[in-house]
């Protein structure tokens, strides 16, 4: 199992101190080594978790995400868009990798 406490620590960007760029590259790199999901899915616009935190408004690591509930995070659903008619459901193991994340990150803080 991952450390996910060392990653989010190691994170090394102090909360306080924490500009709009470079909290976006916290969730891009929370979403790639704990979610195992990749910003090019993001762009490309082909992954359900994305595009729903993206519907939700979030595009940051501490200003959004961290804001979400547990409930919030297990009742994410992606809304169907031009681009993609019927998405694709969020698997519930992504979900409750971003609980973990989220709770960790509070903990540490």
């Amino acid at each position: 199992m991952a450390d996910i406490t060392g990653l989010i620590a190691r994170l090394a960007i102090c909360p306080e101190v924490v500009m709009p760029a470079d909290d976006m590259q916290m969730l891009e790199r929370v979403m790639a080594n704990l979610v195992h999901i990749h910003s090019a899915d993001r762009i490309a616009g082909t992954n359900s978790l994305w595009m729903a935190l993206g519907q939700m408004g979030v595009r940051g690591f501490l200003g959004d995400l961290t804001t979400l509930t547990e409930d919030d995070i297990i009742n994410l659903q992606p809304q169907p868009t031009r681009a993609v008619n019927n998405p694709l459901p969020i698997p519930i193991i992504q979900k409750q990798k971003l609980v973990i994340v989220v709770a960790c990150c509070q903990h540490c803080t």
